[in-house]
């Protein structure tokens, strides 16, 4: 008995493509019935061979890529279901998928991941540090952490360096190359944001960030209200007039701090450190009259003082004085007042750089 044969390619509501080669007992069978038996859907055979027939020159083998009434199929019917699309976590969720596709693509025109950009930027922004601090921060696998190091030391972006204060540490660092490409990365990783938020006017750009940052520093495990403190195991390798002789040390004492906050005015780079994910040079500053515990680069508001950021190393917890933050340079900013850019319970301007 001459069974009939069918082969060629179906597709679904969504335009997916399923290759077909079945054959029958039955002459009369109803292929797509079978289909939706099978696949719990509805199957639409396309090009298909008759009962019983070979496949015919019109008739393009699967995958072929040929022309003719196999390759074509119905346009792409993929939509979000509308009823999703008023639950911001699946729009953040949707958005973010699409943001981090486009920022992927970028990064591999580089021959670089996710994970290099953000070792780069943590290194850059901190500071040189030891691998052991540098995983945890970003917490991620040490043994991860070091192929990644590997990788970007290969390049020339970073190197690994004793540290000249205690030669038992490394320190991974930031070399003049690596600042630079790193300069020129984040330059063309921002056409990224245009591509994503082209039906946004600049202003609504700039709000939807703020807004963006304030969930972040909500979900963000990190204690919020921290400014950059580079621990005693990351101190920054400096070379003479280099950027990082204005890097403020959080865990000095605040007369320490006071001073070194005066030295640095009348030179460049001033005094700063990272605030809301900026640079913020401080123009100018004072010991706090009142004594306040908690971790070193923690920011608070003295009743009668103002902003003041927690300084010295006191492992013990005990209060001591701290540093009052008068005049602040936000990066891209004029000279504010601290109690105007860091206000009284506005939270949203507190986080880890």
């Amino acid at each position: 008995m001459e069974h009939p044969v069918i082969s060629g390619t179906a597709h679904d509501a969504s335009g997916t493509a399923f290759t077909v080669v079945a054959i029958s007992n039955t002459p009369t069978t109803d292929w797509a019935e079978v289909f939706r038996a099978l696949a719990n859907t509805d199957l639409t055979p396309q090009g298909s061979a008759a009962p019983g027939a070979a496949p015919g020159p019109g008739d393009a083998a699967p995958d072929s890529g040929s022309p003719g009434p196999a390759s074509s199929g119905p346009p792409r019917l993929s939509m979000t279901p509308p009823s999703v699309l008023h639950l911001n976590a699946y729009l953040v969720y949707a958005v973010g998928k699409a943001a981090r596709r486009r920022l992927t693509e970028r990064l591999t025109s580089h021959n670089l991941r996710l994970w290099h950009l953000t070792v780069m930027a943590m290194v850059a922004d901190l500071g040189p540090q030891m691998k052991t601090v540098l995983a945890a921060r970003l917490d991620m696998n040490l043994s991860d952490l070091a192929k990644i190091v590997k990788d970007l030391v290969q390049t020339g972006h970073l190197d690994c360096a004793r540290d000249p204060g205690n030669r038992r540490r490394v320190l991974v660092r930031l070399t003049p190359e690596g600042r630079t490409f790193l300069d020129r990365l984040n330059a063309d990783i921002a056409a990224t944001d245009d591509e994503v938020l082209a039906p946004l006017c600049p202003r609504e750009r700039e709000v939807l960030a703020t807004l963006l940052r304030r969930v972040h520093r909500h979900l963000e495990r990190n204690p919020a209200g921290v400014v950059h403190a580079p621990v005693r195991d990351a101190e920054p390798l400096a070379d003479p007039g280099s950027d990082e002789d204005g890097r403020i040390d959080w865990t000095r004492p605040a007369e320490d701090v006071a001073r070194f906050v005066e030295a640095r005015r009348p030179l460049c780079p001033n005094a700063f450190t990272h605030h809301g994910g900026r640079r913020l040079d401080v123009l100018a500053a004072r010991v706090s009259r009142g004594r306040y515990s908690g971790e070193p680069g923690l920011v608070l508001h003295g009743e009668d003082e103002g902003v003041v950021v927690v300084t010295g190393a006191d492992r013990s917890g005990r209060a001591r004085p701290g540093l009052v933050l008068q005049r602040l340079r936000p990066e891209g900013g004029g000279e504010t007042a601290a109690d105007e850019y860091i206000a009284a319970g506005d939270s949203s301007l507190l986080d880890l750089p």
